[in-house]
């Protein structure tokens, strides 16, 4: 595994051996900056001189991978797995503000309308920032790494119409469903035989309105497999929660916010060279023999048609989480603090290491004994005392960051850490 290396004034120069980055440390001529990944320092001047990297990435909406290659050799791979939750998260601040706000300041008008950010032109959904700017701090963390001449990015396309219907070919694409009608309720209505579908008329009500049975809040879309006709009546019967109705939430989420990314990192001025999916997993599978993972296929990327490289048996694995816990009190009458702050010194999430294993802080309790975690959620002990024999190994941040060994005995590659295989993590 190399040692990743800046100089005085922080730019990246090529990575060494770690015995070379042992002696410079001995010799008082490197200090260390960063664990994971391994990185130094030079105290003294440099030549400067590098020589030419290629970086890759593989956009994603739920996991992002990226590698450097230089010299027929992996230099760097990693792997990030993107927030899911920013939508679930905004809805509970929401709920915490108006419950907040009904304690301390009673009589005060509700505000709706006056939120600026929200009629700005060009917005993007906090989700789908989140997942866009995670793609850049990712950019921008390989080139203080590594001194890059070059990037490939492969932007991913799907065609939307042929989730929704596998079977869709030729001239199926032009004579699609709301073919001949102005707009989606248009087509709702005729396809419902303008009748309410759940009193079929016997309300007598002549005013029918369009549906979604699955709320856009609840990741429900506008297609019409999702609407479906109702009177007023029944209408306003079902918001009143008189009676429910079932459906299935959208195939094709994903799928939206990947052409969303591949928009946005288009327009961001980011200078690099466009790939293609079918290159990718023709470099993989026939010239570099790899197994299907997001970070080997960032390899491939990176690599020409005829070009081989050797790969590391590391990965640095990130996920992103959020910034703080919002949640400040429990209990009936929220009269429980929560602390969300530091208890003995440490925080959620907080990397540490244990007599029961290293893991991230992912509950804590006032008598000391602590939950800790892996990277992915996964339980590695329930109550571990901080309070002997525990010590912090990084801060909590906004990426969680854990270098892992590989082993690829099989088609599933599970990670290996600290001699032990994280059961349920794989690729």
């Amino acid at each position: 595994m190399l040692v990743f290396v800046i100089n005085q004034n922080k730019k990246p120069l090529m990575p060494c051996k770690p015995s070379k980055a042992r002696k410079l440390l001995q010799a008082g001529k490197a200090k260390v900056v960063r664990n994971t990944p391994f990185t130094i320092k030079l105290l003294f001047g440099s030549s400067g001189y590098t020589q030419p990297v290629i970086a890759g990435m593989d956009t994603g909406s739920k996991v992002v991978g990226c590698a450097a290659i230089a010299n027929g050799k992996v230099l760097y791979q990693s792997e990030i797995y993107l927030r899911e939750n920013v939508s679930k998260k905004m809805e509970q601040r929401k709920m915490y503000r108006r419950t907040r706000r009904g304690r301390k300041t009673r009589y005060r008008p509700a505000r709706f309308d006056n939120r600026g950010n929200s009629r700005r032109e060009g917005r993007l959904a906090p989700s789908i920032r989140s997942k866009l700017e995670a793609h850049f701090r990712e950019k921008m963390f390989v080139e203080s790494l590594l001194p890059v001449t070059e990037w490939k990015v492969e932007l991913a396309s799907f065609d939307i119409h042929k989730i929704t219907n596998p079977e869709v070919s030729g001239i199926g694409y032009q004579e699609r469903d709301l073919k001949g009608f102005y707009n989606v309720k248009a087509y709702v209505l005729d396809r419902d035989g303008y009748t309410c579908q759940h009193c079929r008329g016997k309300s007598k009500d002549s005013r029918l309105h369009c549906h979604h049975i699955v709320f856009r809040s609840q990741k429900g879309t506008d297609a019409p497999e999702n609407l479906i006709t109702l009177c007023e009546t029944c209408h306003k019967a079902l918001h009143n929660g008189e009676f429910k109705l079932s459906g299935n939430k959208s195939k094709t989420k994903h799928a939206t916010e990947i052409g969303i990314l591949k928009s946005q990192i288009r327009k961001s001025g980011w200078s690099f060279a466009e790939t293609f999916g079918y290159e990718t997993k023709y470099r993989r599978e026939q010239v570099l023999k790899l197994l299907k993972t997001h970070y080997f296929d960032a390899v491939a990327i990176c690599c020409r048609d005829d070009q081989n490289v050797e790969v590391e048996d590391s990965v640095l694995l990130k996920r992103n989480v959020s910034k703080g816990d919002y949640q400040q009190r429990t209990g009936k009458r929220s009269e429980k603090k929560i602390p969300t702050g530091k208890l003995f010194g440490l925080r959620k999430f907080d990397l540490v290491k244990t007599s029961k294993g290293i893991g991230f802080v992912k509950g804590k309790r006032s008598s000391g004994f602590f939950a800790i975690s892996d990277l992915f959620g996964n339980k590695i002990s329930d109550s571990v005392n901080v309070k002997k024999k525990c010590r912090r190994l990084s801060a909590r941040s906004t990426t969680l960051v854990q270098m892992v060994q590989m082993t690829h005995s099989s088609p599933t590659c599970h990670f290996r850490q600290a001699g032990t295989v994280e059961e349920g993590v794989s690729c």
